[in-house]
């Protein structure tokens, strides 16, 4: 848990106003973790229940200057061990990862994780469904280290991917010989136990539900992302304690996950009907 008690801050401002405020605040936390989920160069007005916001551009070039810009000036907020996050999708995440790479430099280019997630398929007439959402991940500097995270696999599942005779201790307890490279095949054991127990290390791809019509965390808020998927950001990235900035924070799922993980969480939206969807899921009231 967090020493002091969480922190969440939701500002009604653009992107500008918001780093100008924090800039010229003599409080100004060193972000861990900076995610932006902007619009996805749709070319359509997104629509929902609770509010609406235009993805609508003059063209590609302007709208890849304007997200890299938006990073861009954000980077002096982000602590030298903290990562940025960018989620975008198939219409403009290649162009958005060069633009980037220039910011932060190509080598700090951590990783593409892809969120995968099901839905309504319908046969390829064009091109087949696309079913995920790519989320790409800089470093700041070769100080930032992710937390490892695990997910739940069962002991058949375990064995399956080993392929390994299976031993067992007097007591019954089952292990597997563990190795050291070639020619060391029986160089310790591998209880069956501890691993299925601790889980699988991730990899870069998640199965993720979206968020259907009837799901109770839905806020009616266009393209609002699920929670899942925002704590396990969170939770490689960051520690408890730390600082979560999302400067279009929309229904504000960031600052949730945030809350739910013993983080402190900046939010941030121009959108009046954004600031009403996220004070009211975080019962601020009007304010």
């Amino acid at each position: 848990m967090s020493p002091n008690p969480l922190e969440l801050h939701v500002a009604h401002a653009d992107l500008v106003g918001q780093i100008d405020g924090l800039l010229q605040s003599p409080w100004r936390p060193a972000f861990r973790l900076i995610y932006f989920d902007p619009p996805f160069f749709t070319q359509k007005t997104q629509s929902g229940d609770e509010g609406s916001y235009s993805d609508r551009w003059d063209s590609l070039e302007q709208y890849v200057a304007t997200i890299a810009h938006w990073i861009e000036s954000t980077f002096s907020l982000l602590a030298d061990d903290g990562f940025c996050v960018l989620h975008a999708d198939y219409h403009a995440s290649h162009y958005l990862k060069v633009a980037v790479d220039k910011i932060f430099g190509y080598r700090h280019f951590r990783n593409e994780w892809i969120w995968h997630y099901t839905g309504r398929r319908v046969p390829a007439r064009r091109r087949v469904n696309s079913k995920h959402d790519v989320l790409l991940v800089w470093a700041k500097s070769d100080q930032a280290v992710m937390q490892p995270v695990y997910e739940p696999w069962t002991r058949n599942e375990y064995l399956h991917m080993k392929r390994q005779a299976l031993h067992r201790d007097p007591d019954g307890r089952e292990w597997i010989w563990g190795h050291q490279g070639r020619g060391k095949s029986k160089a310790y054991r591998i209880y069956v136990d501890q691993h299925v127990e601790r889980g699988r290390a991730i990899d870069s791809v998640w199965d993720i539900p979206i968020l259907n019509t009837s799901a109770k965390e839905r806020r009616g808020y266009p393209t609002q992302k699920p929670v899942a998927l925002l704590e396990r950001v969170i939770r490689l990235t960051t520690k408890p304690g730390d600082w979560v900035a999302d400067f279009a924070a929309g229904s504000g799922t960031t600052g949730e996950a945030a809350v739910r993980l013993s983080r402190h969480a900046w939010l941030g939206d121009v959108s009046d009907q954004a600031i009403r969807v996220m004070r009211t899921r975080f019962g601020m009231g009007e304010g």
